[in-house]
């Protein structure tokens, strides 16, 4: 037997459940043609959002014909860099001509690979503001002799805790962003110079002279374990104001005329005379008191001093200015290299080395033989 409907229906004409199989196969066929104009069309909505995404600028400034805006902006920094190379600095003063802080900061930015200019110009107290408020942004420090020490105090914007103590600043550093800081190299310089020169502690000392370095040498002596600093002045009443700071270190001090110095059986293990160079002096040292007391001359021009021969003419110590200058600029050119006067430079050795010998000492501080 055959079936029956397949007998009485025409070909392509079979129904499923009332619905022939040719209507089934449109409306899928219909479906399956919706579905992909509907693939279609998110596509292309799609791509046009990531073309517009691509065409988009960076910012509002670029036109969006401009795709290389972002090397163009890497292209203009670089002549920035060039420019920020070479820095300038100087020692101020006046009179200036004599100072020997060229030669050692040359011959440290040498040693260290540095374009950096350094120069001496002659400042008074009277034109350092104006000479200050003149630095461009290529100027990033400056040294100062006295009376400069004192007089750029109130200029500063920061000063460290040494400057604070002794009332004044040796070291200005002009930072780029515009803040005037100032240090004082004087101190830590007194101490890294008698170091070297074999002197780590001193009980008892004698300081000639009654000016903003010798307050430098009291912090040092501070600094180096004294509990008795006697101060011989030419000026009791000019000299009175070191006391309070003597008072504040926690020292045992006694002012006196300059006459009455060594008039005890005390000898003093160091004798600091900050007195200006080539003058004669009313301060008289037996044999016994030279041949035991270092003595630590800041005054290096002329050399030896009135007091470094009567030293030398019985065998005595003697550390030479010099050796503070040095010492003092080192610390310098750490602040101006890194801003840090604590952090050591790259090769420092080596940069010292070629800073003592621009200025003929060794590292003792005595000076080299010809």
């Amino acid at each position: 037997m055959s079936d029956a409907r397949g007998v009485n229906e025409p070909d392509g004409a079979a129904e499923e459940d009332g619905v022939s199989e040719a209507e089934a196969e449109a409306s899928i066929a219909a479906i399956v043609e919706a579905e992909r104009e509907a693939e279609a069309e998110e596509a292309a909505v799609a791509a046009a959002e990531e073309a517009a995404e691509l065409e988009e600028p960076a910012d509002e400034v670029a036109e969006p014909t401009a795709p290389k805006a972002a090397p163009t902006r890497s292209k203009a920094s670089k002549p920035k860099a060039a420019k920020a190379v070479a820095r300038k600095l100087a020692v101020l003063g006046s009179p200036i001509e004599h100072s020997k802080s060229p030669a050692l900061h040359r011959a440290a930015y040498d040693s260290l690979g540095l374009t950096w200019e350094y120069e001496a110009v002659d400042v008074t107290s009277e034109t350092l503001a104006d000479f200050i408020d003149g630095r461009g942004p290529e100027w990033r420090g400056l040294s100062l002799t006295m009376p400069l020490k004192q007089s750029v105090i109130p200029l500063l914007g920061e000063i460290d805790r040494v400057a604070e103590q002794t009332g004044g600043a040796n070291t200005v550093l002009l930072d780029d962003d515009g803040v005037l800081r100032g240090f004082n190299t004087d101190v830590p310089g007194f101490v890294r110079a008698l170091s070297a020169a074999g002197l780590e502690s001193a009980h008892f000392v004698h300081i000639l002279g009654g000016g903003a370095t010798a307050a430098s040498a009291l912090v040092a002596a501070a600094e180096l374990g004294a509990e008795k600093v006697d101060i011989y002045v030419r000026s009791l009443e000019k000299s009175v104001w070191l006391e309070p700071l003597a008072h504040q270190l926690g020292l045992m001090v006694r002012i006196r005329p300059l006459s009455q110095a060594d008039r005890s059986l005390d000898v003093p293990d160091l004798v600091i005379s900050t007195l200006p160079g080539g003058v004669t002096t009313d301060a008289l040292y037996t044999d016994s008191t030279r041949r035991r007391a270092v003595l630590f001359d800041v005054s290096y021009d002329p050399w030896p001093s009135v007091l470094g021969r009567s030293w030398n003419a019985v065998g005595g110590h003697v550390v030479s200015g010099l050796a503070l200058l040095a010492h003092q600029a080192l610390l310098q050119v750490r602040i101006f290299v890194s801003g840090d006067p604590l952090q050591p430079l790259d090769g420092e050795d080596a940069v010292l080395a070629a800073m003592l010998d621009a200025v003929g000492i060794d590292a003792s501080g005595a000076p080299l033989e010809d």
